[in-house]
């Protein structure tokens, strides 16, 4: 069978990972990347498309999508508060979702983040914890969540608190194994593979991979 997946978020740390997985299977015919300005990479997989984030549901693709994975995500200081946060991390999501939704995409993918809760006290947890309801109240076969720790990886933009937060656990790396492995950092590829795998995989409607799940695709790609 022919499919086809659209990724938003493609040019973030994980998308950009998940993007060149994708495009070395060949489980998909096509590969549909939104964004706000167009993808730089050409490839005859890719198609494509500068949208509105806030006006999604005008949105056509070419052709039928199977497949919908979202890495989008900001910060406090590059979203400038918390309102434009939420736009990024919650309404975006919710666009995306509901756009799929009426176009009867059967698999949706998201990242979160570990610690997710709507009822949380911490405005970035309860935020991703509401976007996470958010899509599962939508009508979708499968629906995979998944909840890294910090994420490790060659991000285009410096994040100083990422950066330090990374330093700082580097020497401790080697120490988080059993109960402690929830908390490790976790290299962008292997949430790509997880995402792609859980996804191509799922016989269940709703999946949630907790960082300690995630972790146990790094056998996959070495």
């Amino acid at each position: 069978m022919i499919r086809n997946a659209l990724i938003a978020g493609a040019t973030g740390l994980t998308g950009q990972d998940l993007a060149a997985l994708l495009l070395k299977s060949e489980y998909y015919n096509s590969l549909h990347i939104v964004g706000r300005r167009p993808y730089e990479l050409e490839h005859p997989k890719i198609r494509s498309y500068v949208v509105d984030f806030d006006n999604f549901h005008d949105f056509k693709a070419e052709g039928i999508i199977h497949d919908v994975y979202i890495c989008l995500g900001t910060t406090m200081k590059k979203a400038g508060s918390k309102q434009a946060f939420r736009k990024v991390d919650l309404e975006y999501v919710r666009n995306i979702g509901e756009w799929a939704v009426s176009h009867r995409v059967e698999k949706i993918a998201v990242i979160s983040s570990m610690g997710a809760n709507a009822s949380s006290a911490n405005f970035y947890l309860r935020t991703k914890g509401e976007m996470e309801q958010c899509l599962t109240d939508m009508n979708f076969s499968h629906i995979i969540i998944l909840r890294p720790s910090l994420l490790l990886g060659k991000r285009q933009e410096f994040r100083f608190a990422e950066h330090m937060s990374s330093l700082l656990m580097k020497p401790f790396m080697g120490l988080m194994k059993g109960r402690l492995i929830k908390y490790k950092p976790v290299e962008t590829r292997i949430v790509a593979e997880a995402m792609f795998k859980s996804t191509v995989q799922a016989d269940e409607r709703f999946i949630i991979l907790k960082n300690t799940d995630i972790h146990r695709f790094r056998q996959d790609i070495g």
